[in-house]
């Protein structure tokens, strides 16, 4: 399809973008309008009428004027969706789309540059809409593999420490591990974190067994000797990216809990939670690897998306074959995982002594609370909620081995330990 001076053209994005665009393609083609989200509030903009997608004109040709361009695939699917046949738009490198050839890609890329860069000659050919590219769910967790095992990025919330270990940490989520969490925040100077967790749960106990006199200048001199490991590797990650993956530690696939066990590494792993890295890289056999990726599960989803024509995630979906895929950014879900999972360890920890969340009852009434509730599952917690979950939750649940963990709550609910509520465990 060739775009020409007469081809009537719409701007997506009325906002500083498409307003530069606009002024750019003035003279040189023939802008009949804007689509925004904004337009019952702007009925106008630079002359043109501004529409809704549902109300602009679907035999014009769409230029993409989004200055954020991880949301161009997205756009531009959900503009075929509406019945629109000819788009403009950027190409991201490394999405999780397939194209139907690399040339149209290609020419797809340079055809919007040209209008960025205000280089346009015309008239040009636009690939058509039509087939051009899909979403293809793929494995980019991968670093490498052989015969015998593989280097991959792992969710951080299914790394667990030794499951045949002693004590209190025994079998526990890293994300459970309070006092090096609560150590490397002291040493980042949060005014609410401590050392004493580390120190009273497994320094002093260490030198309990070696007849160590925990004198003050005993504890200074740990401290000091922690914080110098955490400077560097707080260095090591700023200079040696490839450090963490360079020196990954070994991990076997625990079938009963879902999760994996490392051999050692708690150190780092907590260290890369602490700097809110989602993914953890673990050297696996393949077949534990293989056991992870949940296939038959893995189908089910992927079958749930197509049916239900889902591109972009409603939220993040941590598995291998989701790593890439867009969601919808409508909160900090990482973020806020991070800090309600340590107002919860902390506070089930001073009330019970415990560390693991096996057991522990939460409640959530909110549909919007699914993604935490699902995480709070992985890690352990039974979870009864108020709201009618979608198929598309019921398949993550079941890709995370966690749909037991579930139950709708009646009209009283039962006894719980924390409630979720708008984001925040309390």
């Amino acid at each position: 399809m060739m775009l020409t001076s007469d081809t009537p053209v719409v701007l997506y994005g009325a906002a500083h973008r498409g307003t530069m665009v606009s002024r750019y393609l003035k003279g040189r083609c023939n802008v009949i309008g804007f689509i925004d989200k904004r337009a019952a509030e702007i009925t106008h903009h630079e002359g043109v009428p501004v529409s809704r997608v549902a109300d602009a004109d679907k035999t014009a040709l769409v230029i993409v004027c989004v200055n954020n361009i991880f949301e161009h695939e997205s756009i531009a699917l959900s503009l075929a969706a509406e019945g629109f046949e000819r788009v403009v738009f950027c190409p991201v490198n490394g999405s999780n789309m397939a194209w139907r050839s690399a040339e149209e890609r290609a020419q797809m890329a340079s055809v919007h540059n040209a209008i960025i860069d205000e280089q346009l000659t015309l008239p040009v050919e636009v690939p058509a809409l039509h087939g051009l590219f899909r979403p293809e769910y793929k494995d980019d967790a991968l670093i490498s593999a052989d015969d015998a095992e593989v280097l991959a990025w792992i969710p951080a919330w299914l790394v667990c420490a030794r499951r045949n270990g002693n004590g209190l940490f025994k079998d526990s989520p890293v994300f459970t591990l309070f006092p090096y969490l609560e150590l490397f925040k002291w040493f980042d100077g949060e005014a609410d974190a401590t050392p004493n967790h580390y120190m009273d749960l497994y320094c002093r106990n260490a030198a309990d067994q070696f007849g160590i006199a925990q004198t003050d200048a005993w504890v200074e001199n740990v401290l000091r000797s922690r914080r110098q490991v955490y400077e560097r590797m707080r260095q090591t990650e700023s200079v040696d990216p490839l450090f963490f993956v360079n020196h990954a530690v070994n991990a076997d696939w625990n079938s009963d809990e879902s999760h994996f066990n490392m051999d050692s590494g708690k150190h780092r792993a907590a260290f890369l939670i602490h700097r809110k890295r989602s993914l953890v890289p673990l050297k696996l056999a393949n077949a534990d690897y293989e056991a992870y990726l949940n296939r038959p599960a893995l189908k089910a989803l992927i079958d749930c998306m197509l049916r239900s024509n889902i591109t972009e995630l409603p939220y993040p979906v941590m598995h291998s074959y989701f790593l890439r895929v867009p969601y919808r950014a409508d909160s900090a879900f990482y973020e806020t995982l991070l800090k309600s999972c340590r107002a919860l360890v902390l506070k089930n920890f001073s009330e019970t002594g415990r560390v693991s969340l096996s057991g522990v009852r939460l409640r959530a009434e909110s549909a919007d609370l699914e993604p935490l509730a699902q995480a709070f599952a992985v890690l352990g917690c039974s979870v009864q909620h108020g709201y009618q979950e979608s198929e598309f939750d019921r398949a993550v649940r079941d890709l995370y081995r966690i749909s037991d963990r579930f139950a709708r709550s009646g009209d009283v609910p039962d006894a719980c330990d924390f409630v979720l509520d708008e984001w925040v465990a309390r």
